[in-house]
């Protein structure tokens, strides 16, 4: 058994949990528990040998692991689907063959098709009839496709995770079986952007960091980050990995402005805070992104408090 999805569950909110209930979306399946195996798909007329089968548990921040035997590695992908809502809609996957590539991630692009987002390795190394472990690791917008303890693929998504609907994917136009399948799931991560002085200090202290904590959120910002590397790098990894972001703008700080500018670049939520003491003036090219407003007082504070909350809840709306 992989020590990867058990490493994760011991700091999991959850632990890692068996996914036991199931709903098949596209393709023939047969379930038992946390096993399950693709027949074959939904028709002979089918335009596309799709095999989708959604699990009970919600999934967004963590990892996914199943055991998978192939019945061929030639025109055969098998694997894990995640940020599923709709088959019309967009949502992404981890698999064995894949674009004539022995590991693959791909989307699913509404209007468009399946698309591959990394690739690597040769198709005929994948072997038939025997025990395969795979596992995807998601954290924010990095994903990882790890096999039989080895990570064989990485890629920063170009866009949050939109769905929570995660299970096993196949192409195929024969049987496929899947075991053992589980989750670890993780809080979502908030990443926080603003300047290491007061009274700003204080605003992350006592009011942004026990808000993300009641709403179930890790929270942190750079200077909280231990161990050697580049600092530039750490930001950049903490922004991919993370929900959204809480920017404190109101200094025009240029730093802070370079990190919001990399998570909007990722297309990923931004929560702005603006000090009417600083004036509580927007740059042009973000005045039209939604901002808290707030007083540095007691009062103001609790404006903080309430509207982070709403902001939050939204992102948490997400899912």
């Amino acid at each position: 058994m992989s020590t990867i999805i058990d490493d994760l569950a011991a700091a999991a909110s959850e632990g890692a949990r068996p996914v036991t209930k199931w709903a098949a979306i596209a393709g023939k399946w047969t379930f038992s528990g946390a096993d399950a195996k693709y027949l074959a798909p939904a028709s002979s007329k089918a335009m596309a040998p799709l095999g989708i089968a959604i699990g009970s548990r919600p999934f967004r921040d963590g990892v996914i692991e199943t055991t998978i035997r192939l019945s061929r590695n030639e025109n055969t992908s098998a694997g894990i689907v995640f940020g599923f809502r709709a088959l019309d809609q967009h949502y992404l996957f981890a698999q064995l063959g894949g674009w004539s590539s022995a590991y693959a991630l791909g989307e699913y692009r509404p209007g468009i098709g399946w698309k591959p987002v990394a690739q690597a390795g040769n198709l005929e190394n994948l072997p038939v009839g025997q025990d395969i472990q795979m596992a995807v690791q998601v954290f924010g917008q990095t994903v990882e496709m790890i096999v039989d303890d080895v990570p064989v693929l990485n890629a920063v998504l170009s866009r949050p995770v939109q769905g929570t609907g995660a299970g096993l994917y196949a192409y195929n136009d024969g049987s496929i079986e899947f075991e053992n399948t589980r989750i670890a799931s993780i809080p979502a991560r908030i990443f926080v952007i603003m300047p290491f002085a007061e009274p700003f200090d204080t605003l992350y202290r006592e009011v942004i960091k026990p808000v993300a904590a009641e709403l179930d959120f890790e929270i942190n910002r750079v200077d909280e980050i231990s161990g050697p590397g580049i600092i530039l790098e750490d930001i950049q990894r903490q922004i991919e990995e993370s929900h959204a972001v809480v920017a404190e703008i109101s200094t025009h700080n240029p730093n802070v402005f370079y990190e919001l500018g990399y998570a909007h670049a990722l297309r990923k939520p931004a929560i702005l805070l603006v000090r009417r003491e600083d004036g509580g003036n927007m740059p042009f090219d973000i005045r039209g992104y939604r901002a808290i407003f707030y007083d540095d007082n007691i009062g103001g504070k609790r404006v903080v408090e309430r509207n982070l909350r709403q902001h939050l809840l939204a992102v948490r709306g997400r899912e």
